[in-house]
Order: C-alpha cells, then sequence, then structure tokens
C-alpha cells in the first residue's frame, strides 16, 4: 500500500514536471515563431527598401542615356542617383552595423575628439536634410567645459544621426525639432555629457515605444512606402549606447511627438594634447605624387584613378596582386610614394601582394605606404590587412576625402 501511494508521488511529480517542460517548449516555440515573423517581416521590408534605390539608380541611369544633349536633365538625373546612392548604402550598413554588433565584433574606440565640431557637424547633416521642408530645426548648446574627449567619434555621430534623422522622417512641415547639448557634470578626467532631441512629430503608441529598441521592429509595419528603413537604427542605437556605457530612454505620444534622451561619460585626461598633436597634419602638396593603385575592377579602377588623379597624383595601375608585385619590383626604389591595394583580387589577392612586397629586398618595401582600399568591411578584415602589413584601411564605397586625408598622413607630400 505505502509502495503505491510512493508511485502515485512519484507520478504526480514525473507529470508536473513533464508539463513544466512542455510548457517550456511551447514558450520557446511562440518566441521562435514570433521571431521568424518578425524576420519575415524585416525581409519583407528589406526586399521594398532595396529595390526602391536600386529602381531609381537604373532607371534615372536610362534617362540621363537618352537625354545626353540635356545637361540639365542629365544633372537632375545624376542627383537622383547620388540621393538613391546614399540611401542604398545607409540600408547596408544598418544590416552590416546590426551583424557585427550581434556577433560582438564591435570595437568602442577612445581617440581624441572635439565634443563641438561633432555636434555642430550632426547638426549640419539634419539641416542638410531639412532643406527642401518646412520643419524649424532649433539648437540649444550649452556651455562645454571640457570640448576636448576621449571617446568615439564616429558611434557618436552614427548615435545621433540616427536618432536626428527619426525626428526628421517623422515630423511633417510645420513642426519642430529640438536639438539640445549640455555637459551636466565633471570631476577629475570625466565629463558627463547629456544630449536631448525632441521632435513635433508623429509620436508612437505605448505599445509600440516598450519595444523600440527590438531588431526588426518598425510601427505601421503595413505602410513601408511612406517611411523607409530597415527597421534596426534604434536597436543599434541602443546596441552603441549601451557598449559605450550610457543611457538612452524615449519618450513619446501618438499626435505630439517623441524625445530622446541620451547621457555619456567621457575622459578628458590628456585628451586636448592628444587632439592638438594629432591635428597638426601638414597640407598636402600633390605635385610629384607617385601611386601604384592596384584594382581588378574596371569600373573601381577608374573611380579611384579620377579621384587621385584629379588632386594632381600621378598614378600606375595594376589589375591584380601578381602584377603589382612586379611593377613594384621593376621600378627603381623610391618611385612610389604609396600602393593603394584591393584585397580579394584573382592571381594573387592583396593580403598576400602587401606580405610579399614587405619582404622583398629592397629599402623601400618595408618602408612604403600600404593602404588596404576594399569592402571587407569587418573589424576582423583590419586585422588581416594590418597582419599582412598594410599601414591602413578604407572601406568601399571609397570617400575622396577620406582617401586623400589617409595619404596626406602616411606620405605628407611636399615642403
Amino acid at each position: 500500500m505505502k509502495k503505491k501511494k510512493n508511485r502515485k508521488k512519484l507520478l504526480k511529480k514525473r507529470i508536473a514536471v513533464l508539463e513544466q517542460e512542455n510548457q517550456s517548449l511551447q514558450t520557446a516555440v511562440h518566441q521562435a515563431e514570433n521571431a521568424n515573423r518578425m524576420k519575415s517581416t524585416f525581409l519583407s521590408h528589406m526586399s521594398h527598401d532595396i529595390r526602391t534605390p536600386i529602381n531609381g539608380i537604373i532607371g534615372m541611369t536610362a534617362i540621363a542615356i537618352k537625354n545626353l544633349d540635356n545637361q540639365d536633365k542629365v544633372l537632375s538625373c545624376l542627383e537622383k542617383i547620388d540621393r538613391s546612392s546614399n540611401h542604398l548604402v545607409s540600408l547596408i550598413n544598418d544590416i552590416l552595423d546590426m551583424s557585427r554588433i550581434e556577433s560582438g565584433r564591435v570595437i568602442i574606440n577612445h581617440e581624441p575628439m572635439d565634443m563641438r565640431k561633432v555636434i555642430e557637424s550632426c547638426s549640419l547633416i539634419a539641416e542638410g536634410l531639412l532643406v527642401q521642408r518646412k520643419v524649424n530645426f532649433v539648437k540649444g548648446f550649452g556651455v562645454l567645459k571640457h570640448p576636448m574627449v576621449l571617446g568615439d567619434e564616429l558611434h557618436l555621430r552614427q548615435i545621433l544621426i540616427n536618432i536626428l534623422g527619426n525626428a526628421i522622417k517623422f515630423t511633417p512641415d510645420g513642426g519642430k525639432i529640438f536639438f539640445q547639448v549640455r555637459e551636466i557634470y565633471s570631476e577629475y578626467d570625466k565629463a558627463v555629457y547629456h544630449f536631448e532631441i525632441e521632435d513635433t512629430g508623429i509620436g508612437m503608441k505605448p505599445d509600440f515605444l516598450e519595444k523600440i529598441w527590438d531588431s526588426f521592429s518598425q510601427e505601421n509595419s503595413g505602410n513601408c512606402s511612406k517611411h523607409e528603413g530597415t527597421g534596426l537604427g534604434m536597436a543599434i542605437t541602443k546596441k552603441l549606447v549601451d557598449l559605450m556605457g550610457g543611457v538612452i530612454k524615449a519618450e513619446s505620444e501618438p499626435g505630439v511627438g517623441s524625445k530622446f534622451t541620451l547621457q555619456l561619460t567621457f575622459h578628458t585626461s590628456a585628451a586636448e594634447l592628444k587632439y592638438t598633436k594629432a591635428a597638426q597634419v601638414p597640407e598636402a602638396v600633390w605635385d610629384g605624387t607617385k601611386i601604384l593603385l592596384v584594382e581588378d575592377n574596371e569600373i573601381n579602377m577608374e573611380i579611384a584613378k579620377t579621384i587621385l588623379e584629379d588632386a594632381g597624383i600621378d598614378v600606375t595601375t595594376a589589375e591584380n596582386g601578381q602584377a603589382a608585385v612586379n611593377i613594384f619590383n621593376n621600378c627603381p626604389e623610391g618611385a612610389f610614394h604609396a600602393v593603394l591595394m584591393d584585397v580579394r583580387m584573382p592571381i594573387m589577392n592583396g593580403l598576400t601582394a602587401a606580405k610579399t612586397i614587405r619582404s622583398l629586398p629592397r629599402i623601400d618595401a618595408a618602408t612604403v605606404p600600404i593602404i588596404a582600399m576594399t569592402a571587407d568591411a569587418y573589424d576582423e578584415d583590419v586585422q588581416k590587412t594590418a597582419k599582412a602589413g598594410m599601414n591602413a584601411h578604407l572601406t568601399k564605397p571609397v570617400d575622396p576625402g577620406e582617401l586623400l586625408k589617409t595619404l596626406q598622413e602616411l606620405c605628407c607630400p611636399g615642403p
């Protein structure tokens, strides 16, 4: 009898455990189904949002080709192609950024930066986006006692522009956007900054406000044509703020507007000295500068060659790594001031070519600056090019100013 009761107790416990496990499995299945639905919605948006600028690029190119004798028409098409291209790049960057953050491959830098220049540049970008709009952009920057700080300028800009971009996107004409920055506290070698971006836009519903920081989430997902985007901007913003050790909050009311507040702490010790030293780069004089440009893609070759030659630089080209090694080795020592090297090429890739050049029995082989100019954009890609002996890493699409700035810092030609 006693054994029978014990068996019943054990059976009840077993049933309770199984029911709990079943409930856990059902919850996991439900969460997985929700995640899949969100990703499916995201992919649907991405398909639409990526095709939209691509359609603009292809369509405007076709129109420009048919109207070559109409300069105004061609210029108008080129302007639209430029806008569509920039939008496409921003979409792709969102996806890549999210992938890098979630895989733990984003590193927060602590480099000298001038906070005044950071917030002013973000303001200029916002004002540029509002040129054709009737939205009042109000700036309010308090006294910054420690404008020179150590931080990650690139990612801070990304955070602020993401929030400002949302405010611009969701604030109709006749509305206002407020951008305020102030230093609220400082002690020893630290300064605490408070950023506030508020708008009188369409606002958000309370249920969406709770999940605004989630990946793959967009409000009013049934209408993706009015407000384009990946739905990753705020998720990226939150993750970057977390990596910086900061705090970000959002308040919103439908039909009234939204307000985002951000608080970040920066180190100030030695920042001013380091910034001043870094800023002392001599103005470039490119006459007589010779560059070996290594690129297997014809269009990319033409773009880079044009940028360099327009600056007054003498360019020698090579279509792969092996050709670059041969050209470099057969030229007199000191013939090239720098080598611009693509990474993924046939016959010999850029990494092998850089290593081969560094191993050549010539004095300039060890000293000539080799700059990676590649579509490989992850942190591990930067590490690979550095390990191969390259001095810098530029990511495509190439920014002309960044390219010339990098050459200036590494070559410093001129008197």
